[in-house]
């Protein structure tokens, strides 16, 4: 009792200290910041606790350092990891990692951990996982451990020892140190998820390797963290940070609440930089990984078909004229996914401003001055949209097309109407698009821009059939039967029938790196085999009807991607396979070709670049080292290891 009774007392003190704001006898350095909300600290998830898992709680093999020249402000160093090899076809790599990494428990961070993560990640146990934005997908095998036809030890990484970590890759990869610094590619602490796998995340059980530890969460409000007493590394010194929620800005700032504010619109920006001293403390950035525009809806109207109409409708907007009279000094105009200036931007054709031309080509898609154009919609969220009405009052003056503004609540807004694959209720019309890059890696170079080919240019039909099919795959999840042959038969032969079909699609296709991602093993087919032979073998009805189910999914894919490729367009195939090409070299080199493929996607006119961004911020004059987060989700803050706040 004694003893149980001394530990609450100390529990105490130190909480009494840690609100006081002392440590050591000296004043605690405490910095708060505004913050996306997250829904939790799950690190592989895409949500906002993901730009936190990057670098501020938790670590990867590589990680993210302050870099103003680079491209994002930022440049990739090794983080855990202390050097790599990599084999001559860029598909082993071998990394040894440093011996003096711990938890925040005190545990030693080893190669076990990440390949106990990796496969914990890729296991049918977190069927949700974006694995698109992780290098999971690269790893050999992983599809296959999604889908369960294969067991998860057989997903290509492994730990060659304590300090030394083999990850295989089911193609080439040149970036996968930039890959590896994303959170998917965090470890988490074994011990702490199989203890509690609901709940480990939660500020009080969680164990992290970075430096920072999550004390406090209150969601819709704020979070707070603190110091890592086991952490080994380079970091500020900076005591709490205190995460604040909820849209704050330039008032509490000037409040004292904040030590770092963003601007959020021309009216802040002027009364900031009017000011004699917050213009003191004003800064600006181009959001470079960024273009920012609108998006056809990605309804089913065959309206959108017509390209001749998207052309019209994007050359016939005054980009000079929205940047200098609605956004006011805070954008710069862009007709193009990238700017003049840049070895890619130099090399792209961008969309001109000619009206004459526009007409010309409204005229020649059947809607003469806009006569017998129905009513478009122009889908936003949140307030008025300055830039929206902008577009809006451009295509009426100089068309004569109308354009309704219609608001959306924000959660449907995003998830239903901006990014998903499609958007069955939308009408014919736009949605406002922030298309950046997610991170780093080659792929990222198309700004989502390759949103085009893959869910946009085929006909309104085949988007249709695609959805249908999409609705279908999630539905096998619930599907009641697989207990006999004749459940399997019409997935047999519809494995049979789609075979043929795959097998003309990989012997035509002329590009080679498109065939070998088709036919890396194990292929659809295969991994349908191996499904079909489980559920032979199962002892239990319960397996037998998994099986039954992971197959009918296996074979829905495969009539996605094949009502996918046989629909999309030439360009959108031409545009696929300069992807292909970019992404299978070393990034210096692929920068010198992303352009054929870039262009290819923005002449078709269903994502189209209006403006470059400006970030602006007001920032605390002893605060250093406040890294500005220029990839999706920005602009905003992270990477938090490398504040300092001066006396």
């Amino acid at each position: 009792m004694r003893s149980k009774k001394g530990l609450i007392i100390l529990f105490v003190l130190v909480s009494v200290l840690l609100l006081s704001g002392v440590i050591n006898g000296q004043k605690e350095k405490v910095v708060s910041l505004p913050f996306w909300d997250t829904p939790g600290l799950v690190p592989y998830y895409w949500q906002a606790q993901h730009i936190l898992a990057q670098g501020t709680i938790f670590e990867g093999l590589y990680g993210y350092a302050p870099d103003p020249k680079s491209l994002g402000g930022v440049k990739v160093v090794p983080v855990i990891a202390q050097s790599y090899k990599v084999s001559k076809d860029y598909k082993v790599w071998t990394f040894k990692l440093r011996k003096d990494k711990k938890w925040s428990n005190g545990d030693p961070v080893t190669a076990k951990d990440f390949e106990w993560s990796f496969k914990y990640y890729a296991s049918p146990k977190i069927p949700d996982l974006p694995a698109w934005a992780g290098p999971l997908q690269f790893f050999e095998n992983f599809w296959a451990v999604k889908s369960g036809a294969v067991d998860p030890d057989k997903l290509g990484v492994k730990a060659l020892d304590d300090y030394t970590l083999e990850i295989r890759l089911s193609t080439p990869r040149y970036d996968m140190k930039e890959w590896l610094c994303v959170a998917q590619a965090v470890p988490i602490h074994r011990k702490t998820v199989e203890a509690d796998p609901q709940n480990w995340w939660r500020p009080g059980k969680i164990v992290v390797n970075g430096p920072y530890i999550p004390v406090s969460w209150t969601p819709g409000k704020d979070m707070v963290l603190v110091k890592n007493p086991n952490y080994v590394g380079e970091r500020g010194n900076v005591d709490r940070i205190v995460l604040k929620f909820g849209g704050l800005g330039i008032q509490q700032y000037q409040a004292g609440e904040l030590d770092a504010a963003l601007i959020n619109n021309v009216a802040e920006y002027r009364y900031v930089t009017s000011d004699p001293k917050l213009s003191k403390e004003f800064h600006e950035d181009v959001m470079d990984c960024f273009w920012n525009g609108y998006q056809w809806s990605r309804g089913f109207d065959p309206i959108m078909d017509n390209e001749k109409l998207r052309k019209a409708l994007a050359m016939a907007i005054d980009r000079e004229k929205l940047c200098k009279d609605v956004l006011g000094g805070r954008a710069l105009p862009l007709n193009k996914y990238w700017p003049d200036g840049n070895p890619i931007g130099d090399k792209l054709k961008g969309i001109p401003f000619d009206v004459n031309q526009a007409k010309k080509l409204l005229a020649e898609a059947g809607y003469p001055n806009g006569k017998g154009l129905k009513t478009l919609v122009f889908y936003i969220t949140g307030g008025g949209d300055p830039v929206v009405e902008f577009i809006v009052d451009q295509w009426k003056k100089n068309l004569g097309v109308n354009v309704i503004i219609e608001n959306i609540e924000s959660g449907l807004y995003w998830n239903s109407y901006v990014w998903p694959s499609f958007s069955p209720d939308a009408k014919a019309g736009f949605t406002v698009m922030g298309a950046p890059m997610n991170n780093l890696e080659i792929g990222a170079l198309f700004k989502n821009s390759d949103h085009t080919p893959w869910f946009f240019d085929f006909p309104t039909s085949a988007r249709k059939r695609y959805y249908e099919l999409q609705q279908e795959q999630d539905a096998w999840l619930r599907k009641d039967g697989g207990l006999t042959e004749a459940d399997w038969k019409p997935l047999l032969e519809k494995r049979n029938t789609l075979y043929e079909t795959y097998k003309k699609i990989v012997s035509t296709e002329p590009e080679k790196l498109w065939v070998a991602e088709l036919t890396k093993s194990p292929t659809w087919y295969e991994r349908f085999d191996e499904l079909y032979e489980k559920w032979k073998a199962a002892k239990t009805n319960a397996d037998k009807t998994n099986y039954w189910r992971l197959a009918g999914r296996e074979i829905v894919g495969q009539e996605i991607f094949q009502n996918w490729y046989l629909n999309m367009t030439e360009r959108a195939r031409n545009a696929i396979r300069w992807r292909y090409r970019a992404v299978n070299r070393p990034f210096s080199e692929a920068v010198k070709i992303v352009h054929y493929g870039l262009q290819l996607m923005q002449d078709a006119y269903y994502m189209v670049p209006v403006y470059l961004a400006k970030a602006q911020w007001v920032q605390n004059p002893k605060l250093e080292g406040l890294m500005l987060y220029k990839f999706s989700w920005g602009p905003g803050f992270f990477n938090f290891k490398w504040l300092n706040l001066k006396d």
